[in-house]
């Protein structure tokens, strides 16, 4: 009878253990998925949330950090936009566990579209031809560039300048000059060029028609 009542305590004792409840918290990492090629994360905010679960003390002991996972669909996105998404909404948890707490309730998405445009080139000009020189042509080669960058920030640009002026004063013969286009802080590149060249045509009447000056 003794050892009857010994078995039933200590199963008692047993089964009580495994039907008792503990509370642990859990750091979860945040990631995203499904991004297209022409959008830009910006900002993601947090990288890392608190999870606080409650659970049998047996099933507790199982789980591992790796069994919690925050993943959030981004591929809906096709433009520029804010997204506020609830954690709880992509939260994923090994089944049995109350959830007590998450910290912080909101994931905060900011997303750039990046696109391609194409802009004028403007190139400037200083200084006055050389008496008896004469500018009878100036064209840039392209007159237009392609700038990639944030929709948001790009789409106000019409036209990129030169990052140099053009000096008229020294140029007495026809001549192709390379320019490096310059780039504000908004175009985070040039697609395919960036510069272009300046074809300056003159005609010189201090020249003969070899092309050497007269004589004196």
């Amino acid at each position: 009878m003794t050892a009857l009542f010994l078995a039933a305590f200590l199963w008692a004792m047993i089964s009580g253990k495994e039907r008792s409840y503990s509370e642990k918290t859990w750091e979860v990492n945040v990631e995203y998925f499904g991004v297209a090629a022409n959008i830009h994360i910006r900002s993601f905010n947090p990288d890392k949330v608190r999870v606080k679960v409650k659970g049998t003390s047996k099933e507790l002991t199982k789980i591992k950090p790796e069994d919690f996972k925050l993943r959030v669909d981004l591929t809906r996105i096709t433009d520029s936009t804010r997204l506020n998404v609830f954690t709880e909404d992509v939260l994923e948890y090994p089944e049995g566990m109350e959830i007590l707490s998450i910290h912080p309730k909101m994931i905060e998405i900011t997303a750039e579209q990046l696109i391609t445009r194409d802009v004028s080139v403007r190139v400037r000009y200083k200084g006055k031809m050389k008496p008896g020189v004469k500018l009878v042509g100036r064209r840039v080669v392209p007159d237009k560039v392609k700038i990639f960058g944030y929709k948001s920030q790009i789409l106000s640009i019409n036209e990129v300048e030169g990052d140099q002026m053009v000096n008229l004063s020294g140029i007495e013969e026809d001549r192709v000059i390379k320019i490096p286009l310059k780039k504000v802080k908004e175009i985070l590149r040039f697609e395919d060029v960036d510069s272009v060249d300046v074809h300056i045509a003159v005609k010189n009447r201090n020249k003969n028609k070899n092309g050497k000056s007269p004589e004196k």
